[in-house]
């Protein structure tokens, strides 16, 4: 039996896992970690630790110079060249991987979620921000190191300022920020309209409003389906570059639906070059929930063990 340990680090959480032969066995969630996030990452490794454990893996959001595991940057996450892999190996006498965390949730999916039986594929993981993965000839594909930041494709010129420091970011209108922000706006212009009574006190997350779309608020669904087409908007851009067999949507916004889904998919099939002569690829909802980030992680983790 091999047993790892994985963490998701991001912008609003820290997640720590404990995987035994592919299964996760045991998880916490943790505070938001501060500046130094190194000594939160390392105590949530503690949380998870056992003298059995092999191999210690991280997802984090941002820029991650991979095999090396050297945090470079990232928007959300605070710190630059961080080299985090060495850091973990020494703390801990155990071999580490650490990679962006949509690809070890990319490889979550493909080994036990969604994607599982899929030579090429695409995740996009809508949070804080945008992240994203390519799937190819069976594997997860880096590039130089960071393929899949295509939350910060240009969507629109001098558009909404965005987290990364430039505008029209992609996930400036298609991330829980954005879907949040029109909420904002809304209940800013109808102050005493339905939807106030569900956003009470002041509760503008995505969660919050994906949940009442789900539940039928003819409001709240109208201003995830806005967000839903400039998420459709952009897959189709991701399409016509890499022809992937099946498109898998996970994240942290809220519950990923058919409320935000639909609409995704009609925009996308209107738009797809070609697309009165090809399908347009299955957009799927990831299977792995918000353990995927850090289940990958263990389980790329348990690849560096001999």
């Amino acid at each position: 039996m091999v047993a790892t340990v994985g963490i998701d680090l991001g912008g609003t959480k820290l997640l720590a896992v404990r995987v035994e032969d592919g299964q996760m066995v045991a998880r916490e969630l943790f505070a938001t970690p501060g500046e130094d996030f190194m000594d939160s990452a390392i105590a949530a490794v503690r949380e998870m630790w056992t003298d059995d454990v092999a191999a210690v893996g991280a997802g984090i959001a941002g820029l991650v110079r991979y095999p090396d595991g050297v945090f470079v940057w990232g928007p959300h996450v605070p710190g630059t060249n961080i080299p985090v892999r060495s850091i973990l190996e020494e703390e801990f006498g155990v071999p580490a991987a650490v990679d962006n965390d949509a690809n070890t949730a990319a490889l979550a999916e493909l080994h036990l979620g969604a994607a599982v039986g899929r030579t090429h594929a695409l995740l996009v993981t809508l949070g804080t921000g945008i992240g994203g993965a390519v799937i190819a000839d069976g594997d997860v594909f880096r590039g130089s190191s960071f393929a899949g930041e295509w939350g910060h494709m240009l969507y629109q010129a001098n558009g909404l300022q965005c987290d990364c420091g430039k505008r029209g970011c992609w996930e400036t209108v298609a991330s829980g920020p954005a879907l949040a922000r029109l909420g904002r706006e809304f209940h800013a212009l109808n102050p005493g309209g339905h939807l106030a009574k569900i956003l009470q006190k002041g509760d503008f997350s995505a969660e919050t409003l994906t949940k009442a779309a789900d539940a039928g608020d003819e409001t709240a669904r109208g201003l995830v389906s806005q967000v839903g087409a400039a998420l459709g908007q952009g897959l189709c851009s991701l399409i016509a570059v890499f022809d992937p067999e099946l498109i898998v949507v996970g994240g942290g916004l809220g519950s990923v639906g058919e409320s935000l889904l639909g609409p995704a998919r009609r925009v996308a099939a209107d738009a797809l070059h070609g697309g009165s002569h090809r399908p347009l690829p299955p957009i799927v909802v990831a299977e792995l929930g918000p353990e995927a980030n850090a289940v990958g992680a263990a389980l790329l983790a348990a690849q560096s063990v001999d």
